[in-house]
C-alpha cells in the first residue's frame, strides 16, 4: 500500500511487483487522473511533495523464481543479472540444499521490493518529503491459520476487528488502537507520531531513508524496527538501478 497525506492533499495508490521480478501493477492510466505509469512517475520524482506512507503485510505477494531445476535457476540468474549471476546464486544456492530451498531463499516480498526501490530513487533525487514504512506481522487467529493475508492490516488501521468472526483478543485490540492512531495522525498532519488514547507517547516512527532503511513493525505490539533488509533484497534492489537489465524494468 502506498498512501500519501498532507493538510492540503490526499491520495492513495497501490503498486505490486509481478512474478519472477518482471514488473509492477499500478492504477489505470486514463490520462485524466493518472497520466502515466504511477511507479515510473514516482521514480522520476514526478509526484506531489507530500508525506508518503508505504507498507505491506509480512506474507503477501512473494515473488518466487520460475525454476524447476538448479540449471533453470542458473539460466534465470544469467538472463537477469548477467555478470552478477554468481552473486545471486551464492545468496540462494549451494550443493547441500534442494531446488525448493534455493527458490525459497531467492524469494522476496514484491511489495517490500517495490517500496525499497521507490525509497532509493526518492533519496537519489534529493526529495525531502518524509517516507514512512511499515511491515504488518501480527498473529491472526482462526482455525485456518491464515497468516498475514492481503488487506488484513486494514481491520487494524480502521479499528474494525469486532466486525470479524476471528477470535481476536486484547493484544489485537491494543495494536489496532495504536495503528488507527498512527493512521489518523498521518492523515491529519502528515506525521503519524503522537500520543495513544491512554495519554502515553506511542513508539516513535522515524522516516525511512537510504541510510536508515527502517520502519514500524506491527506484530504483537507496535515497535520501531531497525532490522536491515536481507542480502537478497539488497542485491535485487541494487540490480534494479543497473542500466539495461530488461527483466527488472517496470511495466504498466
Amino acid at each position: 500500500m502506498f498512501a500519501c497525506g498532507s493538510k492540503a492533499d490526499r491520495c492513495g495508490r497501490t503498486t505490486r511487483q509481478g512474478s519472477k521480478y518482471q514488473g509492477f501493477w499500478g492504477t489505470v492510466v486514463d490520462q485524466v487522473f493518472s497520466v502515466g505509469n504511477p511507479f515510473d512517475l514516482f521514480l522520476q520524482n514526478k509526484w506531489w511533495r507530500v508525506p508518503i506512507m508505504m507498507g505491506h503485510t509480512s506474507s503477501e505477494f512473494f515473488s518466487v523464481p520460475d525454476a524447476d531445476t538448479s540449471e533453470d535457476l542458473k539460466k534465470l540468474a544469467t538472463d537477469m543479472f548477467g555478470d552478477d549471476a554468481d552473486v545471486f546464486l551464492e545468496l540462494c544456492c549451494n550443493q547441500s540444499i534442494s531446488i525448493e530451498e534455493s527458490k525459497k531463499k531467492a524469494s522476496v516480498s514484491s511489495i517490500e521490493y517495490a517500496i525499497r526501490i521507490a525509497a532509493q530513487a526518492n533519496a537519489g533525487l534529493g526529495s525531502d518529503s518524509p517516507l514512512y514504512y511499515y511491515n504488518f506481522d501480527a498473529e491472526i487467529p482462526g482455525w485456518d491459520h491464515p497468516g498475514t493475508f492481503h488487506s488484513v492490516d486494514l481491520w487494524f488501521f480502521f479499528e474494525t476487528l469486532a466486525k470479524c468472526w476471528r477470535p481476536f483478543i486484547g493484544k489485537h485490540y491494543d495494536l489496532a488502537r495504536q495503528m488507527c492512531n498512527y493512521w489518523a495522525n498521518f492523515i491529519r498532519t502528515g506525521d503519524p507520531n503522537g500520543q495513544d488514547s491512554t495519554g502515553e507517547e506511542m513508539a516513535q516512527w522515524v522516516p525511512y531513508t537510504q541510510e536508515s532503511p527502517y520502519g514500524m513493525l506491527f506484530a504483537d505490539h507496535a515497535e520501531f524496527s531497525q532490522k536491515q533488509p536481507n542480502e537478497m533484497m539488497k542485491f535485487l534492489v541494487n540490480q534494479y538501478f543497473i542500466k539495461d537489465r530488461p527483466a527488472l524494468k517496470t511495466e504498466a
